[in-house]
């Protein structure tokens, strides 16, 4: 069985990416392995599209690895898929405050031109990007385990989940405390520790990058014990270390 890495919201933290991503190069040694991206790549931080580069990257050096659409991705798209000017203006008003105005820079786009105008700017002028959001996942599965950005609806079984629930929901999944089909690997709702943390239902993998400077992956190895590496950029250069997670089970 291939090693698993499952990496959180990255949130246009190019830095931390690309120092994580070359930290698991070193794990694997000579191992196949499969990286999962559990959404959120883009927005907030300063180098949105150049950690989607990576993205694109890393799915063409790992095959068998996923991205996963966040809700970040998600209002990317919702904004270039919007049937009216009215429609672009709501997710605009939504999309931009949240982050937005970050990735359109990183873009160099002018976020204070035409919403019409940015909009063909994306997708002529990321046409990659766009096209591996279009492109995501929105559900992982392996024997043990289920990888969404957000959490699964805990009344619903694993094929009766909708992909937008996935992808926004936060109370009615992170306060379920019984049993569900797998255990769910998730990014979206930023850990109070930001440290990576089990619970007896799920795995939390958002530490909030973009202000801890913690960018955390979680390691499945066959029927070992999950491990976490996680970065920390608050010395001289961006560490990358084994971390333990915060045990709320």
């Amino acid at each position: 069985m291939p090693l698993i890495y499952a990496i959180g919201d990255v949130h246009g933290r190019r830095d931390l990416l690309q120092v994580l991503l070359q930290a698991i190069r070193t794990d694997t040694g000579r191992r196949e392995a499969h990286i999962i991206f559990l959404g959120d790549i883009i927005d907030r931080g300063a180098e949105s599209r150049q950690c989607l580069d990576l993205v694109i990257a890393t799915l063409d050096t790992y095959p068998g690895s996923r991205l996963i659409l966040g809700n970040h991705e998600e209002f990317l798209l919702s904004f270039l898929d919007a049937e009216s000017r009215a429609q672009r203006h709501a997710v605009a008003g939504r999309w931009l405050p949240n982050g937005g105005t970050e990735t359109l820079q990183s873009c160099g786009i002018d976020e204070t031109a035409d919403l019409d105008a940015i909009a063909r700017q994306l997708e002529s002028g990321c046409p990659a990007h766009i096209g591996i959001l279009r492109a995501a996942d929105w559900m992982v599965e392996t024997e043990h385990h289920v990888f969404v950005h957000g959490g699964i609806d805990p009344q619903r079984g694993l094929s009766e989940q909708d992909p937008v629930t996935t992808r926004w929901i936060r109370d009615r999944f992170l306060d379920h405390k019984a049993a569900l089909p797998k255990i769910v690997v998730h990014g979206h709702t930023v850990t109070q520790s930001a440290l990576p943390e089990l619970h007896r239902n799920r795995l939390a993998l958002d530490t909030g990058a973009v202000s801890s400077g913690h960018l955390t992956c979680a390691v499945f190895e066959d029927d070992e014990p999950v491990r976490f590496l996680a970065t920390d950029d608050h010395g001289a250069q961006i560490e990358v270390s084994k971390v333990e997670p915060l045990d709320c089970r």
